[in-house]
């Protein structure tokens, strides 16, 4: 692995964003989520709910060795590994700060002109803006405060820590 590729996680994603596409679909990169030390390289996947994901290369090829010894011997995992393959790209940051992304990923969710970047603390969420549902309710952000607290009972360190922010 690279030097600089082990800094790529160093960052958080944190933040919505709002921005427009140019006609090569490339979109403005935030500064604060670009890589300080050399090239910003993600990995473009399709995700629920009308979304793409932008993960950092070095966490999505964490994920790809994890996997990979079950989808030598497993035919469902072989055609996840495969789909993931087929429907995703890798991108980088050119020296303005813009990514290109793919137009086809991008019209399946629906996206033409307008493009909203959600940091989503270790990897970033593309949608149509209207397709993004910030947890404003009460019962929705229970709902996801439920799930962050989760993380934090596997590991006793966080538990302390989220208990303490979240009051459960």
């Amino acid at each position: 692995m690279k030097k600089n590729e082990t800094n790529l996680f160093s960052g958080l994603y944190l933040g919505e964003y709002d921005h427009t596409l140019d006609a090569q679909s490339r979109v403005s990169f935030p500064s604060e989520w670009r890589n300080r030390e050399g090239e910003t390289e993600l990995v473009l996947i399709p995700a629920r709910g009308k979304a793409l994901i932008l993960l950092p290369l070095a966490t999505f090829l964490d994920f790809v060795n994890k996997a990979k010894s079950q989808a030598i011997a497993n035919p469902a995992m072989q055609m996840a590994f495969a789909f993931l393959g087929a429907n995703s790209r890798q991108c980088h940051c050119d020296r303005q700060g813009r990514i290109a992304l793919d137009r086809k990923m991008l019209d399946r969710i629906g996206v033409s002109g307008c493009l909203k970047l959600i940091g989503a603390v270790t990897h970033i969420r593309l949608c149509a803006p209207e397709n993004w549902q910030n947890p404003s309710d009460e019962g929705a952000m229970e709902t996801y405060l439920d799930e962050i607290r989760k993380i934090g009972d596997a590991s006793p360190d966080l538990q302390a820590l989220l208990h303490g922010m979240i009051g459960k």
